[in-house]
Formats: structure tokens, C-alpha cells, sequence
């Protein structure tokens, strides 16, 4: 089972025996990752003989599903009381609620929780973590989308050190949740709602408005995001390094160049398949972002050779560049 142990770092994966030779090495483990088919057992003897665990990372995207319960988070509860900082349970569908509220009622340092992929919980679990947890900065409620207004609520007014707040395809959550965040976790840095087809300008404009230390903003597929929304978020977090607005048709060119004009420092941009983007954009982002990392300019129809020619002449330290069906012909780049 113990495939890695270097200093306090153990990962593990996908094996069915513990080797006592290492057992004695788990006193001194302060995080832990486990991937792959991982049970009950098996998580449970690893967490018992970890007295020094502060972070736990379960689960993976790219294997199967963890069959982990609520026999491990209880036992993550009994064994990690006032240590847990950060826990990560991706994709593990197999826990409930009362998992999660035994982790709020016994853990209240948690500062990070990851539960992307966890489907089964509902706001009962969320409405405890916030209740307990108030010093939660990160939370990841990605596809839980049992999730509504009444989570988000209870985190944004009890959980106001939050800086990273990631609802992708939560489709319950509106502007009025958004709002409610923007007004009391002002220090707010990161926000993904990816897939929140609800959301509106009334909520992004508020989110610039109180959280002007906003870094990333991922918006995509928002489809009701106009250019108000973008302007508002150039204007007032200059200190934008990240913004993703992929589908949302609505944006212009009238955006970008305030982005461009704003937030100088901007590393990361992804406006595919937004229909209205011209060469305009492209070559003001060019000539002032210029510390650009990442662009993804895919399927944007308008974009033609004259913005290729302003990316290879501005962003020397580009190290992506997506230009899936961009129209443009053979030319000789300077």
C-alpha cells in the first residue's frame, strides 16, 4: 500500500496489503493521498495509526470511484479532532450527510474542503461544516447539485475568511446566493461557477464591486454574462490573473480591451466559442497583457491572421495556445 513516504508526505495507491514495515513510519505522516478502489479498511487502519494528520486527500477523477463511507470520516473524526485542516473527498459517493456533520462537529480547524463529484450531500452537511467550521477558506461543492441557496447562504455568512469558492454545475445557485457571497467574504479570490446557467450581471458586477482581490473567475458557460459583468470585474480587480468566459455569447470585444487596458497582469484567458470576438481583442490583450501564459482562442470566428501575428510578436512566454478552428491561411509569422 505505501507506494510513497517522503518526509511527512505518504501516498497510496491501489494496494490491498499494508507492509508493517512502514507501519511505525505513519506516526510521523501529516498528509495522506489515497487513490484508486479505496475502502473502508483499508482507510480506516491508515488514519488510525497517523497521529499527525492534518490534511487527507481521497478519491481521483481519472480512477474508480473510492468506496469509502461514513465509517472512514468517522474515523477521520475520531483521530484528527482539532488537527484537520484540509480534507478532499473527490468524487466519493458513497458518504452522506452524517459523515460530513460528524467531520464538522469534531474538526473545527478545517480550513479546506473539497467535495466535488459527492452528489449524496445535501445542505444539511454544508449548513453544519459553515456552522462549525468558520474558519473555512476553501470549499469545492463542484457537481453537488443537491446544493442550494440555503448552503451557500449559511457559508457566506458564517465563513467570511473564505478565499476559494468553486460551485461548478451547480445548477440551484442564482444571484441572490452570489450576492451573499460578495458582501461578506470580501477577501474572496477565487470563484468557478462554471455551468451556473442562472447567473446574471446583478451578481458578478456586486462580486467586483466587494471583492476587488478577485484573481481567477471562471464563468463558463454563464450564458447570460454580458459585458457589463466583465467591465465591472476589469475595472475593479486589477489584480485579475485568470479569467475563463468559454460560451458566454454575449461577450464583445468591448470586454476584452477593458481586460486588457485593467488587469495588465492577466496570465490566463479563454474566450472560446465566444462568437463575438474580433482581432480587436486579440491584439489589445497582446499589447498589454503581456505576461500572458495561457490563451484558448478556439472556434471564435472572427479571429483571423492578424491576431496570430500579434500573439507571436507580444507573448514571448506563452506556453499554451488552443486555436481549434481559428480561420487563418499559410502565412510567414515575423
Amino acid at each position: 500500500i505505501h507506494e510513497r513516504l517522503v518526509g511527512s508526505e505518504m501516498c497510496i495507491r491501489d494496494r490491498s496489503r499494508i507492509e508493517n514495515d512502514y507501519v511505525d513510519q505513519f506516526r510521523y505522516t501529516q498528509h495522506v493521498v489515497m487513490r484508486g478502489p479505496i475502502k473502508d479498511d483499508m482507510a480506516i487502519f491508515i488514519i488510525s495509526h497517523c497521529p499527525c494528520l492534518f490534511s487527507i486527500d481521497i478519491g481521483d477523477y481519472n480512477r474508480p470511484d473510492p468506496i469509502v463511507t461514513d465509517h472512514s470520516l468517522q474515523s477521520i473524526a475520531e483521530h484528527c479532532t482539532g488537527r484537520l485542516q484540509s480534507l478532499s473527498l473527490i468524487c466519493c459517493r458513497s458518504i452522506s450527510d452524517s459523515g460530513l456533520v460528524i467531520i464538522s462537529k469534531h474538526c473545527h480547524d478545517l480550513q479546506s474542503l473539497d467535495v466535488v463529484g459527492c452528489d449524496t450531500i445535501t445542505d444539511k452537511s454544508i449548513i453544519s461544516i459553515s456552522i462549525y467550521c468558520t474558519g473555512l477558506q476553501l470549499l469545492n461543492l463542484g457537481a453537488c447539485d443537491q446544493i442550494t441557496h440555503a448552503s451557500i447562504k449559511s457559508i457566506s455568512t458564517h465563513c467570511l475568511q473564505l478565499h476559494s469558492l468553486i460551485l461548478n454545475d451547480c445548477d440551484n445557485i442564482t444571484d441572490t446566493n452570489i450576492i451573499s457571497v460578495s458582501i461578506h467574504c470580501t477577501g474572496l479570490q477565487l470563484l468557478h461557477l462554471r455551468g451556473c446557467r442562472n447567473i446574471k450581471d446583478t451578481s458578478i458586477i456586486s462580486i467586483s464591486t466587494y471583492c476587488n482581490r478577485l484573481q481567477s473567475l471562471n464563468l463558463t458557460d454563464c450564458s447570460k454574462i454580458t459585458d457589463s459583468s466583465i467591465i465591472s470585474i476589469s475595472v475593479h480587480c486589477t489584480g485579475l490573473q485568470s479569467l475563463n468566459i468559454e460560451r458566454c455569447y454575449k461577450i464583445t470585444d468591448v470586454s476584452i480591451k477593458s481586460v486588457s487596458f485593467h488587469c495588465s497582469g492577466l496570465q490566463s484567458l479563454n474566450i472560446e466559442r465566444c462568437y463575438e470576438i474580433t482581432d480587436a481583442s486579440i491584439i489589445s490583450i497582446s499589447e498589454n497583457c503581456t505576461c500572458l501564459k495561457r490563451l484558448n482562442i478556439s472556434y471564435t470566428n472572427n479571429i483571423t491572421d492578424a491576431s496570430l501575428i500579434a500573439i507571436a510578436k507580444n507573448f514571448t512566454g506563452l506556453q499554451s495556445l488552443d486555436a481549434n478552428a481559428v480561420s487563418y491561411t499559410h502565412l510567414t509569422l515575423p
